[in-house]
């Protein structure tokens, strides 16, 4: 199954707002239980949540999740914003793949860093250099 962008942020979002052991239960008003199974299992292999996943079969039938790690606070803190967001997932949609966690920082800063320099008004020398 392809990432589902969005679920992922939502996953992480209700990660981030975990303080001591929380259950799947914290995950259940994220639709579609199959993704939100699937988003546990990567962010947990990628180091971005601190938890376990039990499963039986392909059925998350356990989970633990204490927050989020220092890597995924890190990594939240480049699409918490809704604005940054809708230009890093319109950038994944376009794109129609789905890209492992490393190359998805590395998107999600180039958008950050991008977006930041839009606000950077145009820079004219306030003296003159004597050569």
């Amino acid at each position: 199954m392809r990432r589902d962008y969005r679920v992922m942020r939502e996953v992480l979002k209700v990660a981030a707002r975990c303080h001591g052991e929380t259950g799947c239960s914290a995950f259940a008003k994220i639709r579609d239980r199959a993704r939100v199974d699937q988003e546990l299992v990567r962010l947990e292999h990628d180091g971005i949540i601190d938890g376990t996943t039990v499963f039986d079969g392909d059925v998350l039938v356990e989970c633990s999740i204490n927050g989020l790690t220092d890597e995924g606070r890190e990594f939240y803190r480049l699409v918490e914003n809704d604005e940054v967001w809708d230009i890093t997932n319109g950038v994944l949609a376009c794109a129609c793949v789905d890209i492992p966690y490393p190359l998805l920082k590395e998107t999600c800063e180039e958008v950050v860093k991008r977006y930041v320099a839009s606000f950077i008004p145009d820079i004219t020398p306030r003296c003159k250099i004597a050569r």
